[in-house]
């Protein structure tokens, strides 16, 4: 960090520090009332994020017309590349047994 950054970052902390209550947002003024309650039955279908396997960053070479096809799907094509993948591991896994 520049020392003129570092001059800009202390005067935006100062001037947060130094500021009135009432320029603060309070909690009270945050309207939770279109917030529905989560149900009973909400909890009983939820799934613990505990579940969700540990991914890992790689790097990968595929086809360019593999990867045109799957960027023409529209956004998060890398997600939908991951779902075909994990689709074959599970139907792989399951044949074997």
């Amino acid at each position: 960090m520049t020392e003129n950054n570092k001059s800009k970052s202390n005067q935006i902390s100062d001037s947060f520090e130094n500021s009135q209550p009432d320029q603060l947002v309070k909690e009270k003024t945050i309207g939770y009332t279109d917030i529905p309650e989560l149900s009973d039955v909400w909890f009983l279908h939820a799934k613990r994020a505990a579940n969700v396997p540990i991914k890992k960053q790689v790097s990968l070479r595929i086809d360019e017309d593999i990867l045109e096809f799957f960027k023409l799907q529209g956004s998060r094509y890398q997600t939908k590349m991951h779902a075909v993948l994990r689709a074959y591991v599970d139907s792989s896994r399951n044949q074997k047994i």
